[in-house]
């Protein structure tokens, strides 16, 4: 009994300082998935080219791609809180724009700018929240990271109900929740990151190490982005409700959230690469089935959003930490950045040509895609599990790690920042004060 209060305590300790932190995620979390699904549902409803939708709403993750390799010059530059309050404030300026025109280059142009601001902000947490955990609580943390991004994304999507004749309110929810996400950040006391050189390394030597990590990575993101992306407009051409499909996707995100743990841990204890192949295979025989009893009533259209969360967002988390069983420590930042690239770039050509298919043969072509791509994941995995033995560098367990949304620490420019050129500033008398 007293060891497990201490333990408790102990917990307190460590995620007492972190409270404003991760309501500052769910908050910003909310706001997005709140947005996203309702850009799609509009976007469903007034024009009839779901091909032009998809690549519209596509947009976001190539901002996202920019923000990932341009802004953390600006977070070297002015610290992690000065620029996370500038992203978030330009973001909850931009949603604004939305309800002004709904030309189709416009809203093309306004979600890059929303990607690269979502993107440059979770930069700026998770290189925070990296730099505050050590390697003893290291999983815990990102645990209560991964809950928190997808409580709040999830959360998001019960907001689609919100009544807006005028088709306004959803813009300025998503505005005041950006606006709020703020002030728990910015009032926190928590030290800023510390900046450090780490070893570069190409995609192809990457590949080389670890082919199924690199692939599941790419798979993923196709994954993740059709769900996003997709998910709601696939529900409107099932004819589902509003109420139905923010049901579809609050239980999808939900079901993501709660198999992690459980998946995790399995990797832990055999070759993360069968544990991939498993939801590879998991997806390709499950979710197709989805299609045919999604209308069939509430519980069976639950139990099809959980199913198809189970799969769709578990592979990413695997496939970060099978990568960083095979590298060593000075190569994970730089390994990190290229995983980022790899899934956005599947969370943009995915959609994108699922889109068209789903535009040429209706909503059943968006199970078939998933089908279809994790049939080739699977044979991939299969390849390389019987030609090629593992050969671990530096084991590690599977932590969660937040998926579309969230994302692990990335790159630090090597600039002086501020607060080194402060340094050089005082005197070696000052020094000894």
């Amino acid at each position: 009994m007293n060891s497990m209060l201490e333990h408790f305590k102990s917990l307190e300790k460590i995620v007492s300082p972190l409270t404003a932190f991760f309501f500052g995620t769910v908050l910003t979390c909310c706001a997005y998935g709140l947005l996203s699904s309702t850009l799609a549902l509009r976007l469903a409803e007034n024009s009839n080219n779901t091909f032009a939708a998809g690549i519209i709403l596509a947009m976001y993750y190539t901002g996202y791609i920019a923000a990932s390799v341009t802004s953390y010059h600006i977070i070297n530059k002015v610290g992690h809180i000065r620029a996370f309050s500038t992203y978030i404030s330009l973001f909850s300026g931009i949603v604004l724009l939305h309800f002004f025109s709904q030309n189709l280059y416009f809203w093309g142009a306004l979600r890059f700018l929303e990607g690269y601001c979502i993107g440059s902000a979770f930069m700026c947490l998770e290189s925070w929240l990296n730099a505050r955990a050590t390697n003893a609580n290291r999983g815990m943390i990102m645990s209560l990271y991964m809950i928190s991004s997808y409580l709040g994304a999830s959360s998001g999507q019960l907001l689609l109900n919100i009544p807006d004749p005028s088709g306004v309110a959803i813009y300025i929810t998503v505005s005041v929740l950006l606006s709020v996400a703020l002030v728990p950040i910015s009032l926190t006391a928590l030290p800023t990151p510390a900046i450090t050189v780490h070893k570069n390394m190409s995609l192809i030597a990457l590949y080389k190490k670890t082919p199924v990590g690199v692939i599941g990575c790419l798979t993923s993101g196709v994954f993740v982005g059709a769900f996003y992306i997709l998910g709601a407009i696939y529900a409107h051409q099932m004819k589902l409700s509003l109420e139905d499909t923010s049901l579809f996707m609050f239980f999808g995100v939900f079901g993501g959230m709660a198999i992690q743990l459980p998946i995790g841990k399995l990797s832990d204890y055999f070759d993360r690469r069968l544990v991939m192949l498993f939801v590879g295979g998991f997806l390709f025989l499950v979710v197709p089935w989805v299609h045919f009893f999604i209308n069939s009533g509430t519980v069976p259209l639950i139990v099809g959003a959980l199913l198809t969360g189970f799969g769709t967002f578990v592979l990413y988390p695997i496939s970060v930490s099978h990568v960083n069983d095979m590298i060593a420590d000075d190569e994970r930042v730089e390994a990190s950045g290229m995983l980022i690239l790899l899934q956005s770039v599947g969370m943009i050509f995915g959609p994108i040509i699922i889109s068209f298919f789903m535009q040429e043969w209706g909503p059943i072509s968006f199970v078939g895609a998933y089908a279809v791509t994790a049939g080739i994941f699977v044979v991939f995995c299969l390849k390389h599990i019987m030609l090629r033995e593992i050969n671990y560098v530096s084991p590690s367990p599977t932590y969660p790690i937040p998926l579309d949304t969230t994302r692990i620490f990335h790159k630090i420019s090597e600039d002086d920042s501020l607060m080194d050129k402060a340094k050089e500033l005082i005197s070696p008398q000052e020094k000894k004060l």
